[in-house]
């Protein structure tokens, strides 16, 4: 309980700080600065689970992003709002804008962005019960980790391959896969996995 607490006044602590930047974002006219705020300000909305809150400031950063012409600030919008559906149990609208988040990460050649948003989407699909589709993306999220060096990534898309393939019932690779990821763990001192995450890259998280 105190651990849940002092979780909660650090999220509280961070509304403040970013509300405070996007206080002089605004008073010296730096609208990219004022749209990567309001980003912020709904990724700490949405850990607090205010989802109202959360969706509104998303929405802002990606209107100023697409106003200033700031293509990665668009992209992780559309990867904050991706991770917005999918908390709401909105799968389909979800895997669009996840969708719409992968295209931007290719095009500024965002090789790590690309990676967790294969990710967001394999989870996305898995979701929805298309495990082809989740497995197809968890493997390229996979892919790219490997190549970019992410061991983090690297082990929850282990993870996550190990949970998709459980669901479609081939018991074997669900059991080869989540080895892999139990071995990286217990490699690795840092946390990994997907659940809740937004990815670990600059397009597809909050900066």
């Amino acid at each position: 309980m105190q651990r849940r607490w002092a979780t909660g006044r650090r999220r509280a602590g961070a509304i403040e700080y970013h509300a405070q930047d996007l206080a002089i974002a605004k008073e010296v006219g730096d609208r990219a600065g004022e749209g990567g705020a309001y980003g912020n300000l709904g990724c700490a909305y949405q850990s607090l689970c205010d989802y109202a809150k959360a969706i509104e400031y998303h929405t802002q950063c990606l209107a100023i992003s697409k106003e200033v012409g700031d293509r990665a600030g668009e992209g992780r919008a559309y990867g904050n709002l991706g991770n917005w559906y999918r908390s709401q149990g909105d799968f389909s609208k979800a895997i669009e804008y996840h969708t719409q988040c992968l295209a931007f990460a290719k095009e500024v050649g965002d090789r790590a962005g690309e990676g967790s948003t294969c990710g967001n989407l394999g989870c996305a699909y898995q979701s929805q019960g298309d495990f082809s589709k989740a497995i197809e993306y968890h493997a390229q999220c996979l892919a790219i980790a490997k190549e970019v060096g992410d061991r983090a990534e690297e082990g929850g898309a282990y993870g996550s391959l190990g949970c998709a393939y459980q669901s479609q019932g081939d018991f074997s690779n669900a059991i080869e896969y989540t080895r892999s990821a139990w071995r990286l763990q217990r490699r690795w001192t840092t946390g990994w996995g997907r659940a809740g995450r937004a990815g670990t890259s600059a397009l597809a998280t909050c900066t």
